[in-house]
């Protein structure tokens, strides 16, 4: 006879995170499921997402303020700890979050600074070839935060690359990111990029 999946509740997926929490106090809860930390234009995020198999799966990403919908460095844990039944759960608590420790960047027990998260996120776009319009955008935002000018309108020129080579009218998301690519231009060359970068940190802040 074929054993019956029971999808995870979201109540079961709420204690579950209450556990990770305790592991992480100075992190918060938002949404009951998210575990958030934040520094200055940053957010953090391990997310526990409920599978159809009874499972969850941990993930990490930082979201960048600066830009919009920009999040970099999302990871998944390893094989062995990806997905999580709630049979396994007290088992494999202490493994799990050993593996949050050395799988998820920016490394979730050290402080979160802008440059390592910056350089972090270079690595990732030239190791794993990241072609995504929020992936350049987040990094000529972040360059341009900590100063590097040249290399922010590098990567704004690399947006609006993207862009160009999209062959039919851009959809309004894909316009809003080649809009941001070109106002940062223009405000790093204006040397008004932090007034600009300050802007659209309050702006970010206040719809999450």
């Amino acid at each position: 006879m074929a054993t019956t999946v029971k999808p995870l509740t979201k109540a079961q997926l709420i204690r579950f995170v209450q556990d990770y929490h305790s592991a992480f106090p100075d992190w918060h809860v938002e949404h009951d499921v998210v575990l958030v930390r934040s520094q200055g234009p940053l957010r953090q995020h391990i997310a526990f997402e409920a599978l159809r198999d009874g499972a969850y799966r941990p993930s990490c990403s930082v979201e960048v303020l600066l830009a919009p919908e920009a999040r970099v460095l999302a990871r998944f844990l390893d094989i062995k700890h990806r997905e999580v039944l709630p049979r396994e759960h007290v088992a494999k608590l202490p493994s799990v979050v050993r593996a949050m420790e050395s799988d998820f960047l920016p490394p979730v027990r050290r402080p979160l600074h802008v440059e390592k998260v910056l350089q972090l996120a270079e690595e990732d776009a030239t190791k794993s070839k990241i072609e995504t319009l929020q992936y350049s955008n987040a990094l000529a935002a972040l360059n341009a935060f900590v100063g590097n000018s040249d290399r922010a309108l590098s990567w704004c020129d690399r947006v609006m690359q993207q862009i160009a080579a999209i062959r039919e009218t851009p959809a309004d998301w894909e316009q809003r990111q080649g809009q941001f690519a070109v106002h940062l231009r223009e405000a790093i060359l204006r040397e008004e990029a932090h007034a600009f970068l300050d802007r659209k940190t309050g702006k970010q802040a206040s719809e999450t």
